[in-house]
């Protein structure tokens, strides 16, 4: 049992430049999300008239694929980067985080952020990504390979993070 008179003393790690200047940049970025607040009837209004620009980006706002004798759809990476155009106020983006590509399970972790400045909502996923070698090569792995793992993670990671934050009721109807 601690003494209650006991104290945990943490050190402080002052900011460096880096710090200061990302902090004052979302600091603007909230004030200005606040200032210009969206408005929800304008965003899917200006969602639907993206997503139906022609019949290629119609057909790009969703996927489907073939899992266990089913087919698994939804809406794809497409159609979140339309929502974020459209929705506005918001700060998302993906990053690699760690690349295995020895071993029995070499594979990639990849980490997206959507942050809606407006409401304070901030959602962060994290996906891994196996890496898969060509058959022609044998099934060795090749910078292709981890590329293509990294940039399938990255995409999956930003669209669900994205659609963690961006209400379904302004996706769905766009869907």
């Amino acid at each position: 049992m601690q003494n209650e008179n006991q104290s945990i003393t943490a050190e402080l790690i002052p900011p460096n430049a880096l710090d200061i200047i990302t902090r004052g940049e979302i600091d603007v970025q909230i004030s200005t999300a606040h200032r210009f607040p969206r408005t929800l009837s304008k965003v899917k209004a200006d969602m639907l008239s993206f997503a139906t620009l022609d019949q290629e980006t119609a057909e790009s706002c969703f996927y489907s694929l073939p899992r266990g004798g089913k087919n698994i759809q939804g809406p794809s990476v497409r159609l979140a980067e339309i929502a974020v155009s459209c929705y506005g106020n918001l700060r998302a983006g993906s990053r690699i985080i760690d690349t295995v590509t020895t071993g029995d399970n070499p594979h990639v972790t990849v980490q997206a952020v959507a942050h809606d400045l407006e409401k304070n909502v901030a959602v962060t996923m994290e996906k891994r990504r196996r890496i898969v070698g060509k058959k022609k090569n044998g099934g060795k792995i090749d910078e292709d390979d981890i590329n293509l793992a990294a940039n399938a993670g990255a995409a999956i990671a930003f669209r669900d993070a994205v659609y963690k934050v961006i209400p379904m009721a302004l996706i769905k109807p766009v869907y």
